[in-house]
């Protein structure tokens, strides 16, 4: 009978798709509605509030990935030793803890700090991730499955960043500091805070799914680990060419990210509400865009797909930079950031795929540290290029990396 219910249930079901990766989806769906919805969108805001400037923001924005940087390799080999479900549980609780921190104080010490850690307890959770992931279905089901995980936290950040323009009002209602007309600006950090804390109590709540999966879904049983004293346990040479693809990505993505909210206000002028709003419609596009990906690699294959969909990312954000006004430049958004993100669930599968299972956590780690790396040097640097060249110059600098990104991943992929 339970074999019966078992083929029955694997022939309804979509490819990629099953108990496990249905419980990690609503992990996945809680953590980015809180953490890159809710928190991201409204971090830059409430600095502002308090009142540092952008080159502080961007300085407070690259803290993260340095000290995603400095963990990178070193969590590969906790994970190994720890088990990837685990340390994704207990990085979750760490970020939440990092969230929570940053907003109920605006000491420049404190907050620096708080940045830190969250950046690398999330580099934790994103090293366990993929590893983690490709245990959960059959291989040949894996692009599906990541195209299914992307599409989920993509939805859930939409979510959140609407969420996250709309909860501050909110949150000043209920602590009747506002009236009519809005909050009063010495008044906007309290609210801010509000809604940041809420964040934090969502990821705490995210990690029950990931508690739940005891059975079915552990590593692989690896017949040796990877680690730095021996010279032939992992082939460094190999693994920094497969992944330095994430260099190069990290490079865009940290000119764009972090400041995406600060620089539709700068353009264009609008509200916080209908920043929230435009965001969650790039972010919805992210996740609809790589459904795509299947049919991509099936024709042109995941490093051939990878290359043209770069291409024309980075000509949606030349289109940005140019855009006249608001509504054309929410369709150049819209695209440029919606097909740059079929990049995650096409090169994550193609990294694994490469290699064998006992050396995907390292690969994991170091793609993090290329990524960091990336992050760190363009966040750092966003403030100086603002004042430097103007923000619609800095997405013609993003569109170059993009285009790179695309062949860099074109040359170092491994042939299969």
């Amino acid at each position: 009978m339970k074999s019966v219910v078992e083929m029955t249930f694997r022939i309804g079901r979509a490819p990629g798709l099953n108990g496990h990766v249905l419980l990690f989806l609503c992990h996945s769906l809680l953590f980015h509605i809180g953490l890159l919805g809710i928190a991201d969108i409204l971090l830059n805001f409430y600095l502002v509030s308090i009142g540092y400037d952008t080159a502080t923001i961007g300085l407070l924005q690259s803290l993260p990935r340095l000290s995603g940087f400095l963990i990178g390799l070193p969590i590969g080999l906790v994970a190994n030793r720890l088990g990837n479900r685990r340390l994704i549980a207990l990085s979750t609780a760490g970020i939440a803890l990092a969230v929570a921190t940053t907003a109920l104080t605006q000491n420049l010490a404190i907050i620096a700090l708080s940045r830190f850690l969250w950046g690398a307890c999330f580099g934790a959770n994103q090293v366990a991730k993929p590893p983690f992931m490709v245990t959960l279905t059959d291989r040949s089901e894996h692009t599906a499955m990541f195209s299914y995980h992307n599409l989920v936290a993509m939805l859930a950040v939409a979510i959140g960043s609407v969420l996250g323009g709309a909860l501050p009002l909110v949150a000043s209602q209920m602590l009747s500091i506002a009236g009519a007309d809005g909050m009063p600006p010495e008044e906007m950090p309290l609210a801010y805070r509000a809604a940041i804390v809420s964040a934090a109590m969502l990821l705490l709540l995210s990690a029950l799914p990931i508690l739940s999966l005891r059975s079915g879904a552990a590593m692989p049983k690896r017949t040796a680990t990877a680690g730095f004293g021996s010279r032939n346990s992992a082939p460094w040479r190999r693994l920094i060419r497969l992944t330095f693809p994430l260099f190069v990505f990290g490079i865009s993505g940290g000119l764009t990210f972090p400041f995406f909210n600060l620089i539709f206000r700068e353009l264009f002028g609008i509200t916080d509400s209908a920043v929230g709003g435009v965001i969650g419609l790039g972010w919805l596009a992210m996740g609809l865009m790589p459904l795509l990906n299947p049919a991509v690699e099936a024709r042109l294959g995941r490093a051939g797909g990878l290359a043209a969909l770069m291409l024309v990312s980075a000509l949606a954000f030349v289109g940005f930079s140019a855009a006249p006004g608001l509504a054309m430049a929410i369709v150049f958004f819209v695209l440029a950031i919606g097909i740059r993100n079929t990049m995650q669930p096409l090169f994550q599968p193609l990294l694994m795929d490469s290699l064998d299972a006992d050396l995907h956590n390292i690969a994991s780690s170091l793609g993090l540290v290329m990524w960091n790396i990336g992050w760190f040097v363009s966040t750092f640097c966003f403030g100086f290029l603002q004042l430097a060249i103007g923000t619609r110059s800095i997405m013609l600098v993003v569109a170059f990396f993009v285009v790179l990104n695309g062949l860099s991943i074109r040359a170092t992929a491994e042939r299969r």
